[in-house]
Order: C-alpha cells, then sequence, then structure tokens
C-alpha cells in the first residue's frame, strides 16, 4: 500500500514519513490514576467501531549524503493489533533502497518500532548502524523480558547496533539522542535542529493527540506509568519554546505538532 504522507519541515532538513501500516488501539487502554480516561472532548479521534486506528512506520532524514532512519515500523505482522507490510514499498516509492540506509535510530524495543530490522534472519539495513537505548537492550535482549522471540530477533542486528547510555549523542550534523524513559527502560527521542528551529522526534513518548492537552492520560504498555507521565510533561514543556515542535510516532498523518505562541493557553496545531 503505498500512503503518500506530507514531510515535516525543520528549517533545512526534512522529515518524510514512512507509513507502514496501522495500530488498532482501544479508548480503554488510557486511563488515570487507575480509572479509565474521558474521551468525551476527543470522540473524533475513535472509529465508529470504538477502536482508535493510528498510523505505524519511520521516518526519513538525509543530511548531507547520510540518510537516515528513525524507527524500523512493525514488519511483515497482522494481527489483533497491528496490520504492517507496507515500509519497504513506500520507502522504494520515495526512492530510497534499503542498502542506501547508513543510520538506524530505534526510539524503543517494542513490535512497532523495530519490526524490519530483520525479515527471516536476515538483516534488512545492511549498511545501517542501529542505534538503541542501552536500557532497552538489557531490559529485552539480555533479560529477554519481552519474551524469547524477541531477543532472539534483535541478536540477529547485534553487530550493528551502538547502544545509546547518555543523552546528546550525536548522530549526524544537528541530530542528537534524547534518553525519554518511561514508556520503556530506554525509550529515546531524536532531536533535530536546523536554524532557529527544533524537532523533537518522540516515538512513543506521547500515543494519541488527546495526550497533548490531556497531559495525566497513561497508556496501558507504559512499563513505567509515572516516569512516563514525568518525561512527557518536560516534553510537551520544552514545546513551548519558540522554534520547537514535536513528532510523535502514531498522530494521524504522522504530522507534528506545535504551539500557537501568545494564545495564554496551550492550543496545538497539527501538521
Amino acid at each position: 500500500m503505498h500512503v503518500p504522507m506530507q514531510p515535516t519541515v525543520v528549517g533545512d532538513v526534512v522529515v518524510q514519513p514512512i507509513f507502514d501500516g496501522i495500530a488498532i488501539l482501544r479508548p480503554e487502554m488510557f486511563t488515570v490514576a487507575g480509572s479509565p480516561a474521558d474521551w468525551t472532548h476527543h470522540h473524533h479521534l475513535v472509529e465508529p467501531d470504538g477502536t482508535l486506528r493510528l498510523p505505524v512506520g519511520a521516518f526519513v532524514v538525509r543530511v548531507g549524503d547520510r540518510v537516515i532512519l528513525l524507527d524500523a515500523g512493525v514488519g511483515e505482522t497482522t494481527d489483533v493489533m497491528f496490520e504492517g507490510h507496507a515500509l519497504l514499498a513506500n520507502l522504494a516509492a520515495a526512492g530510497i533502497r534499503p542498502d542506501e540506509i547508513d543510520t538506524v535510530v530505534v526510539s524503543h524495543l517494542h513490535d512497532d518500532h523495530y519490526g524490519w530490522l530483520e525479515r527471516n534472519g536476515t538483516v534488512t539495513f545492511p549498511n545501517a548502524t542501529i542505534h538503541i537505548g542501552a536500557a532497552d537492550w538489557d531490559h529485552f535482549v539480555e533479560q529477554e523480558r519481552g519474551g524469547r522471540r524477541r531477543a532472539a530477533r534483535l541478536r540477529c542486528v547485534a553487530g550493528q547496533v551502538e547502544l545509546i547510555h547518555a543523552d546528546g549523542v550525536a548522530i549526524a550534523p544537528g541530530i542528537t539522542t534524547r534518553l525519554t524513559p518511561g514508556h520503556t527502560p530506554g525509550h529515546i527521542s531524536t532531536v533535530i535542529s536546523s536554524g532557529a528551529q527544533r524537532l523533537i522526534v518522540l516515538g512513543d513518548a506521547l500515543h494519541c493527540p488527546a495526550q497533548l492537552t490531556e497531559t495525566e492520560w497513561q497508556f496501558l504498555y507504559d512499563i513505567d506509568r509515572d516516569l512516563a507521565s514525568r518525561t512527557r510533561d518536560e516534553l510537551l514543556r520544552e514545546a513551548e519554546v519558540p522554534g520547537t515542535a514535536v513528532l510523535p510516532a502514531h498522530f494521524p498523518g504522522m504530522v507534528a505538532a506545535r504551539l500557537l505562541p501568545a494564545t495564554g493557553t496551550r492550543h496545538w496545531v497539527l501538521g
């Protein structure tokens, strides 16, 4: 399925979404202090069948002759929660071969973010260095706390992995990583700076547009929900800095969110 999406522009840098498929979530996966979240003001996000159907994919960033992939989709998966399969076709439609990608930054090691790193034991991006949060690698691979199958798949690419232990690791000119734990122990975001503009690519530090205003909402699959909330609050406060936008993984259209300045209250604009 070829699904073209509008890029996000950060100064001189273009961040191109690459669609892979959809995640099928349910409103009851979001809670406040252990109670179901109130969707009264967010019904427009819910499908007629009562689900949330959010995009899954990746983002391509070109800096000079570098081709960088942020996250790696869900892979060849069809189940009750994910429908994948489209990433490689959409990369090809964008004129990008897997062997051209020299860097992959994986925000965290949930299925819909590392899914295309390998296919049947063969690496998909053979010339890429793969950056992964050290605490996620320990949790999901060394301790196998996401299951043996996940750990085995990730060990297929171990020779290409460089672990991220701290903030401020330079991936390319103007691109650095940031530790944003909570959703997973080693979750990382990617900060892209160009001129006076900055974009924070959030991964799953934030899941759906409702959380832009309902900041207390927590998500079922946050491993440390309280830490995830604190991290999310901090990131959204950073978005108050002029010229800063945030780009979560699963917003409709895979678009960024920006705050309108000087409104007195937080008013977000998508796209």
